[in-house]
């Protein structure tokens, strides 16, 4: 009889244990939301992507409640660590694995990448990645020997007027050197996009005219000849940052808010001022029907504009979500249908 209490509790305390770990591990891939979570910070908490979570806990909006029980990404289930990890060095000169807390914008920055380019070249639908993921790369590790402390050297051109283009340089920062607009720079070289390449042979002269580089900073955008701006250059400028975290008051790849973001790009292509959401609207020109490049502006939390993105086309619009950073969402999204205050064109 006392071998068989025995048995019994031992077997008890085993279960116990079991429940116990079962119980430890269910709490580990779920988290209760609080008051002051959104999904962005949840996601950069447990080192996922607010499009991660949205899929797992199939949510077809940014909106969460408090005490709402939400599904963490099975890669990213542990709790976050204080201590903060550097990147390895890619497995190839091509090739990177991916490491906790990276996303495809941090990944493409320390490979000289955009965004685009990076989902490009592999295949990529999503702005989701996975730890352990082997991405393919086009360019050094960032996170190397940094150059910023070697004495600065004058871009220069062939005899035929062409120029190498250097790791790290772009085509605004090329074109700015050799006196030029991008729009010119790209229509003489038959560019149908911003992307180039290390070791790319550019033509930096128009019709055998000479130019002169130089190393002065330059602190303005040049503008095109109208002063209105290039839509397909405004929209390609827009897509390389998608996946930027938001900030409030933030106007730098770093973190945009909302207006940074719209300054932000119209100023890679015009001397422009820094306005407000409602700003913006003041200054623009009302449209019926919104074409690429338009503004498109919400009211989401008092009267009067308060969010703004930029029109793509086909009911979509790219901006800087409180929630989810640099994305791209429908017009017809439920959220976003119900505070939709028009489209307006900007050209200042």
């Amino acid at each position: 009889m006392k071998k068989r209490q025995l048995a019994l509790s031992l077997g008890a305390i085993v279960g116990g244990t079991f429940l116990y770990q079962a119980s430890a591990e269910a709490s580990a891939s779920t988290v209760q939301v609080k008051a002051g979570d959104t999904l962005w910070s949840l996601s950069t908490k447990y080192h996922t992507t607010v499009e991660a979570l949205k899929s797992v806990n199939k949510l077809s909006s940014n909106t969460i409640h408090i005490g709402q029980t939400l599904s963490i990404p099975s890669a990213s289930t542990s709790q976050p660590s204080n201590k903060e990890e550097q990147p390895s060095a890619p497995a190839t000169g091509s090739t990177y694995k991916v490491q906790s807390g990276d996303t495809l914008w941090k990944v493409a920055t320390r490979f000289n990448m955009s965004v685009e380019e990076l989902k490009r070249l592999n295949a990529l639908s999503s702005n989701i990645i996975y730890i352990n993921q082997t991405l393919k790369v086009n360019g050094s590790n960032s996170a190397s020997t940094p150059t910023t402390s070697k004495p600065a050297e004058t871009p220069s051109k062939d005899a035929n007027g062409t120029y190498k283009v250097q790791r790290g340089d772009s085509l605004s920062k090329i074109a700015s050197t050799f006196h030029m607009s991008v729009s010119e720079l790209k229509q003489i070289n038959g560019l149908t996009s911003n992307t180039i390449y290390v070791n790319q042979q550019l033509k930096v002269s128009k019709s055998g005219q000479t130019t002169t580089p130089t190393t002065k900073p330059n602190t303005s955008t040049p503008s095109t000849s109208n002063g209105t701006l290039n839509v397909s250059q405004m929209i390609s400028d827009a897509k390389r940052y998608i996946g930027v975290p938001y900030k409030w008051g933030g106007t730098t790849p770093s973190g945009f808010d909302c207006s940074g973001f719209i300054y932000y790009v119209t100023k890679q292509q015009i001397s422009t001022t820094r306005y407000t959401t409602a700003g913006y609207w003041s200054v623009s020109t009302p449209v019926s029907n919104p074409q690429p490049g338009d503004l498109v502006f919400f009211n989401t939390y008092s009267s009067g504009p308060t969010h703004m993105g930029i029109y793509l086309g086909n009911r979509q619009f790219i901006h800087a979500g409180s929630s989810t950073g640099v994305t791209i969402a429908s017009l017809d999204n439920s959220y976003w249908s119900k505070r939709y205050l028009g489209a307006k064109r900007f050209s200042k």
